[in-house]
């Protein structure tokens, strides 16, 4: 049995998205699985030109029962259902890698988007997804392929751990147009910030630090906790990005962790339950109450928050959760 991961590239790179993916590659080459690269064109008339030839080549010496690993989305949903197509022709057992679902983050209500998505996932004969809150909604649009919960993303990172340390700054990294609740930011704790398009102005207590590519920032990140958060509100996590931590596992706190930096996330987000099950943390419903949280953790009660997270650091540094996802969805598929 062949054992391949698909790799597509289109020009991306220094994403949190594509670091992501770059390490789902590189866990999986290193179990013996063969990287498959699809180069897609920018333009879309070479690209319906082009894919079709692109994809029968790059599967021509595939067999049957061979299994492949496909990372979704995939940049054209074009290229999705060629390679799926091909695949089922040829007797191919795919493995999908669900990254983002479109239809969860942008388009919730539109019907006829989840049907789209819906038509391809059913494609696959197993689904690796985010938390068992993304399967049950992912049933309850009437997909039954079998699936398995990643449980957390896993980060590479060859970097020492961080300092950490109760009484040090916050620390927040992520696109900052779409954190505009750090503007609000009235909290007596100091927070470090980290990202793209900041404002041109936060309050005293936000330290913009500048850009740092998703490799870099594991040397930075010296605080007490990372933040995760998203949207214009301190109330709750609101906006699109907000209301998707209900169902996905936000990267950002795979980063935090894989530097021995223990997480602040909002008690609804679903990698909530992950955070308080092996206690690598706090959760929280709003960020006015953060500051009353802060005051009242004991240091015994953050020393052991900073052991456990050491210790699940370990386990994201090495592919833990990707490898035992992939092995499970192999056993359902084989």
């Amino acid at each position: 049995m062949g054992k391949y991961v698909l790799k597509v590239t289109n020009g991306q790179s220094n994403t949190a998205g594509e670091k992501a993916k770059k390490d789902i590659t590189s866990i999986l080459n290193k179990q013996s699985y063969k990287s498959i690269e699809i180069s897609l064109r920018k333009s879309k008339l070479i690209k319906l030109i082009t894919t079709r030839f692109i994809v029968n080549k790059r599967l021509k010496k595939f067999k049957k029962n061979d299994v492949f690993v496909i990372q979704y989305p995939m940049y054209s949903r074009y290229a999705t259902k060629i390679v799926l197509n091909k695949c089922k022709k040829k007797g191919i057992k795919t493995i999908c890698v669900i990254h983002d679902l479109e239809t969860l983050r942008l388009y919730k209500n539109d019907r006829s988007k989840i049907i789209d998505e819906k038509s391809i996932l059913e494609q696959f004969n197993c689904l690796i997804v985010h938390n068992d809150v993304m399967r049950n909604w992912l049933t309850e649009q009437g997909i039954n392929v079998p699936m398995v919960s990643l449980k957390i993303f896993d980060y590479l990172n060859d970097k020492e751990l961080v300092k950490v340390d109760k009484n040090y700054d916050l620390i927040f990294a992520g696109n900052l147009e779409k954190s505009t609740f750090l503007k609000k930011w009235d909290i007596g704790r100091k927070i470090t910030v980290y990202g793209v398009k900041p404002s041109a102005k936060y309050p005293k207590n936000v330290i913009y630090k500048g850009v740092k590519t998703p490799d870099e920032l594991p040397e930075y990140l010296s605080g007490s906790f990372g933040l995760v958060w998203d949207g214009d509100s301190t109330k709750t996590n609101n906006g699109i990005f907000g209301e998707y931590t209900r169902y996905n596992n936000p990267h950002k706190v795979s980063l935090y962790i894989s530097c021995g930096l223990p997480v602040i996330v909002w008690e609804k987000a679903a990698i909530a339950s992950f955070i308080k099950k092996n206690k690598l943390g706090l959760t929280i419903s709003r960020l006015d109450e953060l500051e009353d949280v802060l005051n009242t953790l004991t240091e015994y009660e953050y020393t052991k928050i900073k052991e456990n997270t050491v210790e699940m650091s370990k386990k994201i540094k090495q592919g833990f959760f990707i490898k035992e996802a992939i092995n499970l969805a192999v056993n359902k598929i084989s």
